[in-house]
């Protein structure tokens, strides 16, 4: 993923997901069926820290292209579904009340305990400050070593153990202006010490790699990387053990939900957490993850990811949550629109998926919005970092909860379209039947009525009447841009037919007057003509 999409990621800040995440983490833990994490062993107390993953890995930088989804079909620990809608608002603040987000807020809360599953037998236990299994970072690291162009990329368990003989697929895009992308497969088996070898691979930013490769039912793939022209690269994917019963996996989630009003609708954008702190990945089955949305939802929209934890749409049944859940976080998000009902409160109903730990909502807040959740404490405003005014409520999963289910939330204070547009609509079709009635009465008297000015006039001061109680309905929020824009067209084309029929009445009546002057002199000439003949 690119700098820049990581950056739009931070749309919700790292307050509300990272740090927030750290301090639900107890939470995420119960839903996940942990009652309170494990106590590190002294042994591994004692035992120096690993280098910081950061330093190590190489981020892949906006001028380096990616090997695309369908080069890798990836879904790796910690990789983000992609970012939120264009226009998201900045929803970074907490909620009164929460837990202060400070440097050390990913230290477990609950104290030290014993682990709930005993010593890893395996022998060599990640464990982080919050006692959970942390996952270790997928790599792609230069290596002075190596020369340009090399690759040696090496598959290892969760314990860091290589995998021999594993089948790795290699996918490779080359971009360039004058030739597009262009994607390449190759089939790669590591050897009895888990690692591989590719000499001679194109470098430069304008080739991007990416490597995957699957272990039972999960598939793992590191981020795209580059090959720089100055020395080769070691890469090392890690590839876990997987099931697809939620039971026996280590899984919880976070939910964040916002509300927005736009043309008609409510839009609402929600956006999951899901944390692995767990050994083992999880593989959902089609509709093992399903989130049921309102009746009568539409326009639903995934945004573009590299990894595939995403949630597929089953029409009439709610998107489902799919992918390899490795251990770690991952991001997966998606939208939709529920229709107004021209109430002034509506609400809605969403089924969540299991183990959800803890959920945040968000509404939008003019003057008159508010927003409750059944359940949930009361809504409190807050103004974002971009300034824009937000209703913000949470609750997290209590003991032995084992997940938060569904929600019913309410929004108050919604307009309820006024009958500025039935009166306008009314008016414009009353002007155009008028129009239409002169013109038929005048070309079957031969003639136009003194009383068709008079009314076409009268006609056109209540459309100017309408445009300016239009005007001010648009200003005050009553309607919206597109119904404006349809009403405005409406009113325009009446009042140019009314103003046609008045130019026609007006040349009709020049007309009429003409010919009643003519007929006036006519008898005088008639006169003098007889007299000169005698």
């Amino acid at each position: 993923m690119s700098t820049i999409r990581r950056t739009r990621l931070g749309i919700l800040g790292a307050a509300l997901t990272i740090a927030a995440a750290a301090i639900s983490l107890p939470h995420v833990a119960t839903a996940a069926g942990e009652d309170k994490p494990a106590e590190p062993k002294k042994a591994e107390a004692a035992a120096p820290k690993k280098p910081d993953a950061k330093a190590e890995k190489e981020k892949p930088s906006a001028d380096k292209p990616d090997a695309g989804p369908g080069d890798a079909g990836a879904g790796d620990a910690g990789k983000t579904a992609g970012p939120l809608p264009e226009g998201h608002p900045d929803v970074g603040e907490l909620p009164p009340g929460h837990p202060s987000v400070e440097d050390g807020a990913g230290m477990d809360p609950h104290g030290p305990g014993e682990a709930p599953h005993g010593a890893n037998p395996h022998g060599d236990t990640r464990r982080g400050n919050s006692g959970f299994f942390e996952a270790p970072p997928d790599t792609a690291v230069e290596d002075q070593t190596l020369p340009p162009g090399t690759m040696v990329f090496s598959i290892h368990d969760a314990d860091e153990r290589p995998i021999p003989n594993a089948t790795a697929i290699i996918g490779i895009l080359k971009s360039s202006v004058a030739q597009g992308d262009k994607r390449e497969r190759r089939e790669v088996t590591t050897d009895a010490q888990g690692t591989a070898r590719l000499d001679g691979l194109p470098v430069g930013a304008g080739t991007s790699y990416r490597v995957t490769t699957q272990r039972g039912l999960g598939t793992y793939a590191t981020e795209p990387f580059a090959l720089s022209d100055k020395a080769g690269k070691r890469v090392v994917l890690h590839a876990y053990e997987a099931t697809d019963d939620v039971n026996n996996a280590l899984v919880g989630a976070q939910s964040f939900v916002f509300v927005s009003l736009r043309e008609g609708v409510l839009q609402v954008e929600q956006l999951f957490n899901v944390f692995n702190i767990g050994k083992v990945a999880w593989v959902p089955g089609k509709g093992d993850a399903q989130v049921g949305l309102p009746e009568g939802y539409q326009a639903f929209r995934i945004p573009d990811s590299m990894t595939d934890v995403r949630f597929v749409d089953e029409p009439k049944k709610g998107p489902w949550l799919s992918g390899t859940i490795a251990p770690g976080r991952h991001e997966a998000s998606f939208s939709y629109q529920i229709p107004l009902e021209g109430k002034d409160r509506q609400t809605f109903h969403v089924v969540l998926p299991p183990r959800v730990g803890e959920v945040r909502i968000f509404s939008e807040a003019n003057k008159t919005m508010g927003l409750s959740v059944a359940g949930f404490p009361e809504a409190q405003r807050q103004t974002g970092r971009d300034g824009r005014k937000v209703m913000v409520t949470m609750r997290q999963a209590i003991q032995g909860e084992r997940g938060i289910g569904g929600l019913d939330i309410t929004i108050t204070g919604l307009p309820v379209p006024g009958n500025t547009r039935w009166f306008a609509l009314f008016f414009a079709l009353s002007a155009a039947a008028l129009a239409a009635a002169y013109t038929i009465r005048q070309r079957s008297e031969g003639t136009v009525p003194d009383e068709a000015k008079d009314d076409l006039l009268e006609a056109r001061e209540a459309l100017l009447g309408e445009f300016v109680a239009l005007e001010k309905a648009h200003k005050k929020g009553d309607i919206g841009p597109k119904t404006y824009g349809r009403l405005k067209a409406a009113l325009l084309d009446a009042l140019a037919r009314i103003e046609a029929r008045l130019d026609e009445v007006k040349a009709a009546r020049a007309e009429q007057r003409r010919r009643d002057r003519g007929e006036t002199r006519r008898p005088r000439g008639e006169a003098r003509g007889e007299g000169g003949s005698a």
